[in-house]
């Protein structure tokens, strides 16, 4: 018998809301699998295919199938946003005082002692045939956002493959929506206040699609005395300078998660509302001003 079960649970550094209507063993699957995403692509975890290729000096080294793809969208992420999406902080973060995983002390980032920022990665090699991955010399991987989008676009088409009727997957607010929701066969998604993440500045309806939001409150450290946060500029290898006129938080509903993150990323880091004229998207800036483009509306559940 069909079932709406909703679950919040701990992965990938983050927190998961899953509702999903479906059988009862779906959740466990979920699960599952996102531990097994997260084993292959944190860079803190040093047996997990990403640590090994931050180790391997652009030696070819073999990796998953998921890892595979993780890359491509990797790549292929730096290439479309010009460089204002780029995966190859991970020396930056390092420097900066964001070695350590916030969520296990125990696990460190350890990267190549050659290892710098700002490496383009389209001379990347992805070997499909032998499943191996050779970055540029030099280069290493945060998948960081991405990483979390593309599992929220996996797991969740994946939960269909499996009978599921509707999912709403969210890890760490990249939002993948597929299938019937149970209201009006939406799914009802609320966009938080960044200045208090107890209120919220809106809501969307969403049938098959997604949506992402990045924010420079969402995590924040101290290096010392100055206090950081990961919404880094490549153009600086440091935290996105931030005012009141600044946008501070950017949310973009896209077709897929994974593009929905990219895409609110160059959001904050270019200082645009939009980057596409396809893309939805409402940006909150550091005085509390609220911008939105014109599809905004179209998914609006005011």
């Amino acid at each position: 018998m069909e079932t709406l079960t909703q679950v919040v649970f701990p992965a990938m550094g983050n927190t998961v809301n899953l509702t999903v209507i479906g059988q009862d063993e779906l959740v466990s699957y979920a699960r599952h699998r996102l531990n097994e995403l997260e084993q292959r692509w944190s860079r803190f975890i040093s047996s997990s295919d990403v640590s090994r290729l931050n180790r391997a000096d652009g030696r070819p080294t073999p990796v998953h199938a998921d890892t595979l793809l993780l890359i491509r969208y990797l790549v292929d992420a730096q290439r479309v946003s010009n460089g204002l999406f780029d995966p190859t902080l991970a020396p930056a973060l390092n420097q900066s005082g964001y070695a350590m995983s916030r969520v296990d002390s125990r696990h460190r980032c350890e990267l190549s002692a050659d290892a710098y920022s700002g490496v383009d990665l389209s001379t990347t090699t992805i070997d499909e045939r032998f499943g191996a991955v050779a970055l540029p010399f030099g280069a290493t991987l945060d998948p960081g956002g991405l990483g979390k989008g593309l599992a929220a676009d996996v797991v969740a088409r994946e939960l269909m493959d499996r009978d599921a009727t509707g999912v709403c997957l969210s890890i760490g607010g990249d939002i993948r929506c597929m299938g019937v929701g149970p209201i009006d066969g939406c799914w009802t998604i609320e966009i938080a206040d960044p200045s208090d993440t107890s209120l919220r500045i809106g809501s969307v309806r969403l049938r098959d699609g997604a949506i992402a939001t990045s924010s420079v409150g969402a995590k924040r450290w101290h290096d010392g005395e100055v206090e950081r946060h990961h919404v880094f500029d490549p153009a600086t290898g440091t935290s996105l300078a931030v005012s009141t006129d600044t946008i501070v938080q950017s949310s973009v509903i896209a077709a897929e998660a994974v593009w929905a993150e990219v895409f609110a990323t160059m959001s904050l880091v270019g200082q645009r509302s939009t980057f596409s004229e396809d893309l939805a998207c409402l940006v909150v800036r550091g005085n509390g001003a609220i911008d939105s483009n014109d599809n905004w509306a179209e998914f609006t559940n005011e």
